[in-house]
């Protein structure tokens, strides 16, 4: 690992003056990066992705004066994304192919080579400037968010984690720290872009139920990973800006609470969950936003009860936004904490009336008591007898009781039992 270490540093200040290693010879480079960074620890990893990105920064932008000295061909943006791309993508499989060759054909990621490759991008983008960033940032965000939908990237649910983390890591490294202010409200108007064309999308395979478009269920499951990171990256640029993320709500040009809004009756659980965390973090931004938001959702939730996305995203919101309230030193009106206590137990009697709602809107209403139960006890005490009566008849209530409980019910209805119970217990905690 040591020798990895100090290959990648030689190799780092040889770039300096050797023009070949970021024109001729740019792929070859690339693939021993590729290459060290497999089975590797950190310090080979930070080496490693410094040499990389160093690398790419410099053939795509090389200095003014070696350019005009030695009449060098520049690699373009879409060649030097290709190329990182591949060990994103590929990791420590197939070196000898091409770039374009090495993302057609199948074999297993190595970790250590897609974390490495990510912190390749951060010195890519961090040596090339927060100007280049501005200007090519609506470019760079589709290549980042194609990443992390790419079938390579997504094999297994733990491959698909591991890559929306790498991908957030990349978009927060960058975005949150070379953008200023003005430059962040653009990059943010260009994910709420990204966002509603991916809803778009969703809506229309979602709709659409014909035969012929049995196969969008795969671009469904992909969008949800790009929902994720770019929600995340989203709601930690409005919380950065704090008070100056308000032209995002009310320019209605932008739309951005009416595109996280539409992302609640996404079919993934994951994306419906970080549109939830978004307005979280738009309420904490702009305090003033809160209860509308919050009453918006309520409205919805109630006029949409029998979809199960909607009892479930909207549940999420609002459960999201009584958790935030903490951070908000307005507060929220008294009046809230009835309405959500009377909307949770109105789901949670509702549950047994349709098996195809039952497990969303026990999910929901446990879900909204608990967040409730944030609010602190100034507001919890005038809600405790209503509280303690859910409790209580969501246990048995006896042995006998026990006994008779375990000679019925099918699995179906022992979920939804225990789904029960569980958010009980999480409420009381």
């Amino acid at each position: 690992m040591a020798v990895r270490c100090t290959v990648a540093k030689c190799l780092l200040e040889l770039q300096n003056e050797a023009v070949f290693m970021w024109t001729a010879e740019l792929e070859n480079v690339a693939t021993l990066c590729f290459k060290a960074l497999e089975n590797s620890n950190y310090g080979v990893r930070v080496a490693v992705s410094k040499l990389l990105g160093t690398v790419m920064a410099t053939a795509l932008m090389p200095k003014q004066a070696t350019v005009m000295r030695q009449n060098v061909k520049r690699a373009t943006f879409d060649e030097v994304l290709e190329l990182m791309a591949t060990g994103f993508l590929r990791g420590g499989s197939g070196f000898l192919k091409s770039g374009g060759e090495m993302l057609k054909v199948g074999g297993s990621v190595n970790r250590e080579v897609r974390v490495g490759v990510t912190q390749a991008y951060v010195v890519f983008v961090t040596t090339l400037g927060g100007q280049w960033l501005e200007r090519s940032f609506a470019t760079f965000l589709s290549h980042v968010l194609d990443l992390v939908s790419h079938p390579r990237a997504t094999q297994t649910h733990v491959e698909a984690v591991y890559s929306r983390r790498c991908v957030s890591f990349i978009l927060r490294a960058t975005v949150g720290s070379l953008l200023g202010e003005k430059a962040q409200i653009a990059a943010a108007k260009e994910i709420c872009q990204a966002i509603g064309k991916q809803m778009k999308a969703v809506e229309a395979v979602v709709n659409d139920t014909s035969s012929e478009n049995k196969s969008g269920a795969a671009d469904i499951a992909a969008s949800q990973h790009v929902m994720v990171c770019a929600l995340q990256e989203l709601g930690s640029l409005v919380q950065s800006l704090n008070a100056t993320a308000s032209p995002l709500i009310q320019e209605a040009s932008i739309g951005l609470l009416e595109i996280v809004t539409s992302v609640l009756l996404h079919p993934s659980m994951a994306a419906r969950l970080a549109a939830a965390w978004c307005l979280r973090c738009v309420a904490v931004a702009l305090p003033f936003q809160l209860t509308p938001f919050l009453d918006r959702c309520a409205e919805r939730l109630n006029n949409l009860k029998t979809s199960p996305e909607a009892v479930s995203g909207y549940s999420f919101a609002m459960a999201a936004l009584l958790g935030g309230v903490h951070q908000c030193p307005l507060g929220i009106p008294h009046a809230k904490g009835k309405m959500v206590v009377s909307i949770a137990e109105d789901l949670l009697r509702t549950a047994a009336q349709n098996s195809r709602l039952s497990l969303q809107r026990t999910q929901a209403g446990w879900l909204l008591l608990g967040a409730l139960m944030t609010l602190g006890p100034s507001v919890v005490r005038y809600h405790l007898p209503k509280m303690l009566l859910l409790w209580r008849n969501v246990f048995p209530r006896s042995l006998k009781e026990l006994e008779a409980e375990k000679a019925r019910g099918d699995s179906f209805t022992w979920q939804v039992t225990l789904e029960g119970r569980a958010g009980a217990l999480c409420g009381k905690i």
